[in-house]
């Protein structure tokens, strides 16, 4: 029986509910330049499709793959230091990107905010791993309910901002990195949780021997390669169609159907199974994606957007509880590591397979390759996640 939250007030402890209310401001800093980020890179900079794809990999690299070390570090020490490195972190590598110029320290730049997500996210979803199983559903759901807040707030913050200069705009999500990495060190979010002490090795030896996970793992690969298309696909052909503007547009409809979405369908969620509802998320996704080799125009686009919204809303926060669901005791944030990093593979050739697509191949082949690996998903998920 998953625990139904009371629809005013979230039943976790205070430190459990300011930092999910963080997770929201994160995204609205994060989303504030990523609509624009890409086609920055392309238009402005004229990076070729090998440098953009490395930025671009260099900070999934190292905000995917690093978890695995940071999890660990969390379940044995605490999340408390690694959530305020991680912010700080993200902030330096925005502020680079605000003053730089050149492939090679735009990679640098990427590699360090993408450090700055894995300890961040490896201290904080060690901490919510940690809250009863029977919460998992819900508070999974609540976090993406604030998270899409962000992606729903962000871009227009940031189209403001990046009005005058795009460099204002990552100049001032750099400043709410480092804000709220000061906020995250005052407020000592988790330094209340007794945490086991858990051997760094042991942690890892269980993560990595456990068979359900690695079930969920590959079930989950097509998903990390086409999730980063948010990043590097979407705004690039939005940009293509309509300009500029038309990148940040996706963002804000993005966020807007998330978080309206999640709102109206949480309770149909936490009662569905988790396997059958990823199944058919996948099965969406390859319909919504192979529809866009005939569907052509911005309108036909941002219709594509609300479908990929609802397709994520559903996957994101129900592969999220089946990891904790699956994690022993004590190595939550191991077992988030764990995913996280074997993903960062599928997701970095989704950089590079995206930006390649887009760039090189007809829409006809790009939208019709990235619709078979979404049935490849409808596949994989249809056999393993039963037996997970």
């Amino acid at each position: 029986m998953v625990m139904e939250a009371p629809p005013n007030r979230m039943p976790w402890p205070t430190h459990i509910r300011r930092l999910l209310w963080m997770q929201g401001l994160m995204n609205a800093s994060h989303f504030m330049t990523i609509p624009l980020l890409a086609l920055y890179m392309s238009t402005n900079l004229h990076f070729s499709a090998a440098a953009l794809a490395s930025v671009m990999s260099a900070n999934l690299l190292c905000a995917q793959a690093l978890p695995l070390a940071a999890g660990a570090i969390a379940d044995r020490f605490g999340s408390h230091r690694l959530i305020t490195l991680g912010l700080l972190l993200r902030g330096l590598g925005f502020l680079g990107f605000s003053s730089l110029d050149g492939a090679a320290a735009w990679v640098g730049c990427a590699a360090i905010a993408g450090a700055g997500v894995a300890c961040y996210e490896g201290g904080v979803y060690g901490l919510l791993g940690r809250q009863p199983k029977e919460c998992h559903s819900t508070l999974f759901a609540y976090n993406n309910q604030l998270l899409n807040a962000g992606a729903a707030v962000g871009p227009i913050i940031g189209g403001l901002a990046g009005l005058a200069d795009i460099r204002v705009a990552f100049g001032f999500s750099s400043m709410v990195f480092i804000t709220l990495g000061v906020i995250a060190y005052k407020a000592q979010f988790g330094s209340s949780v007794i945490f086991r002490r858990q051997p760094v090795m042991e942690s890892l030896k269980a993560a990595i021997t456990h068979a359900g996970l690695w079930r969920l793992i590959v079930a989950s690969l097509p998903w990390f390669f086409l999730f980063p298309q948010l990043y590097v696909a979407f705004p690039m052909y939005a940009g293509q169609l309509a300009g500029p503007h038309a990148a940040s547009a996706i963002y804000v409809v993005n966020g807007f159907v998330g978080l309206a979405f999640i709102l109206k369908a949480k309770r149909w969620m936490l009662n569905m199974d988790a396997a059958s509802l990823t199944t058919w998320a996948y099965l969406g996704a390859a319909v919504a994606f192979s529809s866009l080799a005939v569907l052509r125009g911005i309108e036909w686009f941002l219709l594509f957007i609300i479908a990929y919204t609802v397709v994520e809303t559903i996957l994101l926060p129900t592969l999220e509880t089946m990891t904790a669901s699956l994690a022993t005791d004590g190595s939550q944030g191991t077992f988030f590591g764990v995913m996280s990093a074997v993903g960062a593979l599928s997701g970095a050739a989704g950089y590079y397979v995206g930006s390649w697509l887009i760039l090189n191949r007809t829409p006809v082949e790009t939208w019709l390759a990235l619709g078979s690996v979404g049935f490849l998903g409808f596949v994989t998920s249809a056999l393993l996640l039963r037996r997970a």
